[in-house]
């Protein structure tokens, strides 16, 4: 009896990957790797440095000051709140605070619940912004000052100032 051959016919492939292959398969699996952490490495930096400095505070004013360009700055007695249950007009925003922070449509904003805006709201004389006149009795041209301080827990974040005037107001009546 004859016994059967262990050789391989020739025209039988050997199967897998030769080295050369699995190195290049590793070097792009690697290279792919390496570049994901650093992507997002990189985006947890930037992240932290915009979720937890100045302008995070900056943000958080500037939804008091968009809030202040939509209320009225006269209203009439009675009229409805327009901003929580204490603010009719501009004016009623000063001396205002809110703790939790409040977006400019009066919502909390809840990722941000340990920070605190105070605002105030002020006529200045024109020429010298730094002092404070009363509108009815002053005389020069005046500017009305929106000042929203913004607080981290106990820490001051930041002081944020806007010059607004009255809508339909031409700004070279109002001395702007």
């Amino acid at each position: 009896m004859k016994r059967p051959s262990t050789r391989r016919p020739q025209h039988a492939r050997q199967r897998g990957s030769s080295f050369a292959e699995l190195m290049l398969a590793t070097l792009i699996v690697g290279t792919t790797i390496v570049a994901s952490i650093s992507s997002m490495s990189e985006s947890a930096e930037v992240y932290h440095f915009f979720s937890d400095g100045p302008h995070e505070a900056l943000m958080l004013a500037q939804e008091i000051h968009e809030a202040a360009l939509l209320l009225p700055w006269e209203a009439p007695a009675g009229a409805d709140a327009n901003f929580g249950p204490d603010v009719v007009t501009l004016w009623d925003l000063d001396e205002e605070e809110f703790d939790p922070p409040r977006s400019a449509e009066y919502e909390v904003i809840l990722s941000h619940v340990s920070w605190e805006q105070h605002v105030e709201v002020r006529v200045v004389d024109a020429d010298d912004p730094t002092v404070e006149v009363d509108p009815d009795t002053f005389e020069g041209e005046t500017l009305t000052e929106l000042a929203v301080t913004v607080f981290k827990g106990s820490g001051e974040a930041g002081t944020f100032k806007w010059w607004i005037s009255e809508p339909g107001v031409d700004d070279a009546v109002a001395g702007i």
